[in-house]
């Protein structure tokens, strides 16, 4: 088992160690983690991220794993996911879970996978108080769950920047986010992570939640023809 997790932020540094946990005791101790992200964890990060350290949150990261489960194989790649360094990080056969808080970067990895045979992505998104879940699932070549695109015309269509394409003051500025929020988008990736890879099933492709509301609901999605 192969698994990449894209951004280390929020929702990606409660989300490794979670899924870390289960596949050391009961998934495949086999498996292999690469954890991805080009930025740096900062002091005003301890609010609703989980490290131990200042740096690069792909390497503290991937130390704090190695050290708490010594027996999985972690690494590390220290860069923001670009056009050039996707083919590096997403292999076929990956089980891909994206933590990032841009649209280009969703479109480019969606992308991306429509371009492999086997693949496994779920991106996990949110607002302040509401976020959602998306599962793309492509098998032999065939998309058995609709792309991050095809229902999302923010994604598609992105008015945000790509993090190279932002300077220092920009990267600096970020939304508020709530800690429970994050929590709730990574429990709800790891639900996605049982029922599409250990219980193989495929039928809801999309997640909403509103915690205002304590609610949630599964949407299933037809693949749109090209």
């Amino acid at each position: 088992m192969n698994i990449v997790i894209i951004g280390l932020g929020g929702i990606g540094s409660i989300l490794c160690e979670r899924i870390a946990r289960y596949i050391k005791y009961s998934g495949d101790p086999g498996a292999k983690i690469l954890l991805v992200d080009g930025d740096s964890y900062e002091p005003k990060n301890y609010e609703r991220q989980d490290f131990t350290r200042m740096g690069n949150k792909a390497e503290v990261k991937a130390a704090d794993m190695k050290m708490q489960f010594s027996s999985l194989d972690v690494g590390s790649f220290p860069s923001f996911v670009n056009e050039t360094n996707t083919g590096h990080i997403i292999k076929e056969g990956s089980i891909v879970f994206m933590c990032v808080d841009n649209h280009p970067t969703r479109r480019l990895v969606s992308y991306y996978c429509k371009q492999l045979n086997d693949i496994i992505l779920i991106s996990g998104g949110n607002e302040l108080t509401d976020g959602n879940v998306q599962i793309y699932v492509r098998k032999s070549g065939v998309d058995i769950t609709p792309d991050l695109c095809s229902y999302h015309p923010e994604i598609e269509t992105p008015d945000d920047k790509h993090p190279e394409e932002m300077t220092c003051e920009e990267l600096a500025i970020s939304e508020p986010q709530l800690y429970f929020t994050n929590l709730t988008v990574a429990t709800f990736m790891c639900q996605a992570f049982y029922n599409v890879v250990i219980k193989q099933q495929c039928e809801k492709s999309e997640i909403y939640f509103d915690m205002l509301q304590m609610a949630a609901r599964a949407q299933t999605r037809i693949v749109k023809s090209k």
